[in-house]
């Protein structure tokens, strides 16, 4: 029985770990660019609302902003995709839930 509730607790750690990985990712994104008090709170309200396909758009789009932002220059419109837009409006828009 002691085997079984430690194997219990072993899976659900292996599960959890990548879960709190991934909502890491999202806010440290998110606040890559803006580390005020409201940015940073705004970003963790969001992590909490963005899950699944929509999740990984938004950290996919993040990603492109955050290199465009850290280059000096605008995302290139050739590079930018319907993706990427549509990740970005993921974003705002769980923020703007959160405010």
């Amino acid at each position: 029985m002691r085997i079984l509730n430690i194997a219990a607790v072993a899976a659900v750690a292996m599960m959890a770990v990548p879960a709190v990985a991934f909502a890491d990712d999202f806010e440290a994104l998110c606040t890559a660019t803006d580390k005020s008090e409201p940015t940073v709170a705004s970003c963790k309200c969001a992590s909490g609302k963005v899950t699944g396909a929509d999740r990984t758009t938004a950290i996919e789009a993040m990603k492109a902003m955050n290199a465009a932002m850290a280059s000096g220059k605008a995302e290139d419109a050739a590079a930018a995709t319907q993706k990427h837009a549509k990740g970005i409006e993921i974003v705002m828009t769980a923020q703007a839930t959160c405010m």
